[in-house]
Order: C-alpha cells, then sequence, then structure tokens
C-alpha cells in the first residue's frame, strides 16, 4: 500500500504513478513610502496534493475505482490521509478528479486509464476565541508537583471575608470591610 484516503487504498505497484504536493505561506504586502513594500506574514495556505493513478483491467475494474473516488469527491467529508509507513498527513477532500481514457474495447468499455486525484486539506473551523483559548492553555505554566486540589466543600476562610448562610440554608461568602 502506498496511501491510504479514508477507507481508499492507493496500491504502489498497481496504481501509483506521481505525486506533487504543494505547501505554502502567505504573506501581506505594505507598501512604503520611497522604498520596498514590506512582507508580514499572515498565515499558511491549506496543503494541496496531486496523486497521478493508473487503472487497468488487468489488475482492477477501472469503472468500479472511479467510481469510488468519484463516491468519495461528491461526499466531500473529510478523511485521514495514511502515509504506507504509518504517517498520517492530515485530514483532506478531494477537490478534483482528472480522468483520461487511454484505451477501451470495440464497446466502449475503458480498460486502461490514467486519473490524477487533487487533495486539499481541510482544517477544522476555530473562533477567534476558543483558538485564543487553546494558545493561552499551551503557554500556561505547568501545575507545580505536590500542590493538590481542593477538596469539594472544603472552606477557605480569607481574612477580610465571612461565611454567611441565608434563610434557605446556602452558605455564601461576604466580603467585610475592616
Amino acid at each position: 500500500m502506498f496511501a491510504l484516503l479514508g477507507t481508499i487504498q492507493f496500491k504502489l505497484i498497481t496504481y501509483f504513478d506521481g505525486i506533487e504536493v504543494n505547501k505554502a505561506t502567505k504573506f501581506a504586502r505594505h507598501e512604503v513610502l520611497d522604498g520596498k513594500p514590506i512582507l508580514q506574514r499572515t498565515g499558511d495556505e491549506l496543503d494541496e496534493i496531486s496523486i497521478e493513478l493508473a487503472f487497468h483491467d488487468y489488475y482492477c475494474d477501472p469503472a468500479t475505482e472511479l467510481k469510488r473516488l468519484d463516491d468519495a469527491r461528491l461526499a466531500a467529508e473529510a478523511m485521514p490521509l495514511i502515509w504506507g509507513n504509518g504517517v498520517v498527513e492530515g485530514q483532506f477532500v478531494i477537490e478534483k478528479l482528472r480522468v483520461t481514457g487511454q484505451t477501451a474495447t470495440r464497446f466502449g468499455e475503458l480498460t486502461s486509464v490514467s486519473a490524477s486525484v487533487s487533495l486539499i486539506e481541510y482544517v477544522e473551523p476555530q473562533l477567534p476565541v476558543e483558538a485564543a483559548r487553546a494558545r493561552k492553555k499551551q503557554k500556561a505554566p505547568a501545575r507545580k508537583k505536590g500542590r493538590s486540589k481542593k477538596a469539594t466543600g472544603t472552606k477557605v476562610t480569607r481574612p477580610g471575608t465571612t461565611t454567611i448562610k441565608n434563610k434557605d440554608g446556602v452558605e455564601f461568602t461576604k466580603i467585610t470591610r475592616n
């Protein structure tokens, strides 16, 4: 197996014919007076992968394999792309499927087909607040060893506070002035 896209296997010996990977970074161009523009990195582009495949009736049914690919494209669902060595490239969707018939029977049935599958990376949408929270959590210092969490129901009194119980029996902390 060369790669696995969701449940679709690309076999190195029988199907694989080539691969192209595009990775890019976005830059904003800021014009300045009497000088060259300044570039500012604004983020990464989505990764794009093109896989060239060859189907022949000697080792598969080309029409069936093309239908599987086209059904996956129409489903428009993100699928994991896993290389044969076990490395997970990420989540991808099939953006384009280009098919070129090479040979056919006299009845028009394709016996040899080459196809190009264009994959584009799929990233889960994140709200700005969630993204900021995730970055903040990542930068937060680790908890010190030996400190334990406060047990549930434990009362902590601090100077300037008083614990009061209301008429319904609910306890709350009241801040007092000294």
